[in-house]
């Protein structure tokens, strides 16, 4: 088990997972949203190849629509 911070609350996942691995151990279900590992962007075409590690941060941001 490692400890992770999700939107600066600490979860705790089972191992060393890649990112989008992460995603679905933690039920994310949000579409369309951007994602930071430890304060820099990650695109989506490396949620596979990237690890999320002990104590790593991951911000998940959701689109925000307004005028």
């Amino acid at each position: 088990m490692i400890n992770i911070v999700v939107n600066g609350e600490t979860k705790t996942i089972s191992s060393t997972l890649t990112i989008a691995e992460t995603i679905q151990a933690l039920d994310y279900r949000g579409k369309g949203f951007a994602l930071a590992l430890n304060g820099t962007f990650v695109a989506l075409s490396d949620y596979e190849k990237m690890l999320v590690h002990e104590n790593d941060r991951l911000e998940i941001l959701a689109p925000v629509q307004g005028g």
